[in-house]
Formats: structure tokens, C-alpha cells, sequence
């Protein structure tokens, strides 16, 4: 009777570590049939393909497996090379560098599952860290900055909630910064609706509104970066309905004047200055002065 040949000896035979024979039993069995029946390379690859083990393993995943048994000094090498890798898309797109179990667990699927960046980018992008103030860092923080920019010059504020969802969607790769400034550009379109189809070629709120700006800044000795959309008096201006009914923005003299009416137009040094200029001349009118 031939002599059983042990788990080294299978290895060798049909080109498997030694260890990765040992780990999974189906496996084994089938390699001590095939040398028990004598088979050729051809037939035991043939009968291996129709075990559980590689049915329902990918192919990145039995790759993995060989590799994890067969040459652990560059499975250790793989893990190394691809949690840095992950570090660095984390610290790229604004997430915590230190979160071992998100940089584990996305190294995992790369290596087991095949992830491409893109697919690990989609996961990273769910764990995205928004520090002070609510904002991020990295790719993120890029994208926020952006973001908040553009709903800034349209008018529209949303909440911490909702940026922070598209910053992660927009970093994650899920939808795109057109995406969300599409859906900034028909919020402001509902609050003004004259001016959609300006919105649609690019202009923004800010670049509609900007007489107004300057007047109010001028005239109300307002500092122009403390001038915004946000200001009542600017939104009904660009609200304002004509003789006609339709929405449109309010004469620049009729803002003007109405600004001067305004009670912080009364603190201003042009208030003092006109009051002044009107009492000298009522005085030269009454021939007191001259």
C-alpha cells in the first residue's frame, strides 16, 4: 500500500502552501483524493473549480487567501502598502486619519473584494470628519468652502445637516458639485423667481443685486462686507413686483430714496451732513447768514 502523503507533501505536489491546504478542509480532502486516483494537474484544477471554497470565493479573494498562506511576508507587506494608501485618500478627502476601524475595514474589501479607489472613495466618504464650526478638512473642506460660496452669492441658506449630506455625497462621488449647486440655484429660484433663466447662464444672485449693494453700503455708511443678500431690504428690491404684477427689481432711485427713509440713514454722516446743509440754507434764505 503507497504511503499517505502528508500536508507538506500535497503542497508540493499541486504547487499550494502548506498552510493554506491546512486552513480549509475541502481543500485537503480533495488533494489527498487526487493523489490517492492519481490525477494529473488538469484534473485536479478541474475538480477544484467545482468546490464550495471556489465557488464562492472571487477570484481577488482566493488570490488573498494564497497569498495570506503562502507568502505571509508579503501579505504583511499588501496590508502595509494598502492601509497607507487608504490613510492618504482619508487625509485627501477630509476624514480622520486615526479612525483604524474604517482604514482596516476599507483595506479589507480592497484586498479580499477587489475595491478600486473610486469604490473605497465612496465608503471614505462616509465617514468624513467635520470639526470646529462643522467644517472639514482636505477635499471636504475644499468642497464646503465652495459650496457655502455659491449659496452665499444665490441668497440661500441651508442647514449644517444639509451641507455637511452634500459635502459627503460630493466627495464620496455619489453626486457631483453641479448636483448640489443645481438644487441652490432652484432654491433661490423659488424665492426669486424673476430670475431664473439669468440663473441658468451663469449669473448669480450677488452680480444681479450689486447696485443695490453699493447704494446701501454708500448711503447707509455700511462697510460693503457687512452688505448681503440676507438684508431684508436687499431681498424685497430684488423682489419687487411692477405695475404689471411681475417680479422684477425695484428702480435704483426708488431704493435709494427709500433708504433715506430708512432710521439707520438717520446715524449716518450723511444725514447729519444733508440736515446741516438744509439748515444753512433755510438761515440764508431768512438772511441770517450770508
Amino acid at each position: 500500500m503507497a504511503k499517505a502523503l502528508n500536508t507538506q507533501e500535497l503542497a508540493e505536489k499541486f504547487g499550494y502552501a502548506a498552510a493554506f491546504i491546512e486552513a480549509y478542509p475541502e481543500i485537503k480532502t480533495l488533494m489527498q483524493k487526487a493523489v490517492s486516483e492519481g490525477w494529473n494537474e488538469t484534473m485536479f484544477q478541474a475538480r477544484f473549480k467545482n468546490t464550495n471554497w471556489y465557488k464562492t470565493h472571487s477570484e481577488s479573494q482566493q488570490k488573498a487567501a494564497i497569498m495570506q498562506y503562502s507568502d505571509p511576508a508579503e501579505w504583511g507587506a499588501l496590508w502595509n502598502r494598502t492601509q497607507m494608501h487608504i490613510i492618504a485618500m482619508m487625509g485627501q478627502m477630509g476624514g480622520n486619519t486615526g479612525d483604524w476601524n474604517t482604514i482596516n475595514s476599507v483595506a479589507s474589501k480592497m484586498i479580499w473584494e477587489g475595491w478600486s479607489d473610486e469604490r473605497a472613495q465612496q465608503e471614505i466618504g462616509m465617514h468624513l470628519t467635520f470639526g470646529a464650526g462643522g467644517m472639514a478638512g482636505g477635499k471636504a473642506g475644499e468642497a464646503q468652502a465652495e459650496l457655502f460660496k455659491y449659496m452665499y452669492d444665490m441668497g440661500v441658506k441651508n442647514s449644517d445637516a444639509w451641507i455637511q449630506a452634500a459635502v459627503t455625497d460630493i466627495v464620496s462621488g455619489k453626486k457631483s458639485m453641479q448636483d448640489y449647486k443645481n438644487q441652490v440655484m432652484n432654491q433661490a429660484a423659488a424665492a426669486f423667481p424673476g430670475y431664473l433663466e439669468q440663473f441658468k447662464t451663469g449669473a448669480t444672485l450677488s452680480d444681479l443685486a450689486q447696485p443695490y449693494l453699493q447704494s446701501m453700503s454708500q448711503i447707509l455708511e455700511i462697510a460693503p462686507g457687512q452688505v448681503n443678500l440676507f438684508d431684508p431690504t436687499v431681498r424685497n428690491a430684488m423682489n419687487y413686483k411692477g405695475s404689471d404684477g411681475k417680479v422684477t427689481t425695484k428702480p435704483l432711485w426708488q431704493f435709494q430714496n427709500e433708504l433715506r427713509s430708512d432710521d439707520r440713514w438717520k446715524k449716518t454722516q450723511n444725514a447729519q451732513d444733508a440736515a446741516m446743509g438744509l439748515g444753512h440754507k433755510i438761515l440764508q434764505d431768512w438772511g441770517i447768514l450770508h
